[in-house]
């Protein structure tokens, strides 16, 4: 992380908000809260790359009180297609 709690706290103040939510940082457990509980990272790729071993994880938030829940979960096995060939209908030929 590149920045510090001073820096959160003056974002939310300057904007009025409570929690920041971020994502796209790795997290072992697929989140993780900082910062006082001010900052929240999640991150939803169970074992990144097939090889970090790390949770996934995903918030919901409630919709009267706005309390975050965090869940978590791991990665299941790939099934055996090649890759991208959901994305790309080309490469379903010959299959």
């Amino acid at each position: 992380m590149a920045f510090g709690k001073d820096v959160t706290e003056n974002f939310l103040k300057t904007n009025g908000l409570k929690l920041v939510i971020r994502s796209h940082e790795m997290k072992e457990e697929g989140y993780e809260v900082e910062h006082g509980g001010q900052l929240v990272t999640v991150f939803s790729a169970p074992n990144y790359c097939d090889q970090m071993g790390n949770k996934g994880a995903f918030i919901r938030l409630d919709g009267k009180t706005m309390t975050p829940k965090y869940r978590t979960f791991t990665a299941v096995p790939h099934p055996n297609v090649k890759a991208m060939q959901y994305a790309n209908p080309m490469l379903s030929f010959g299959m």
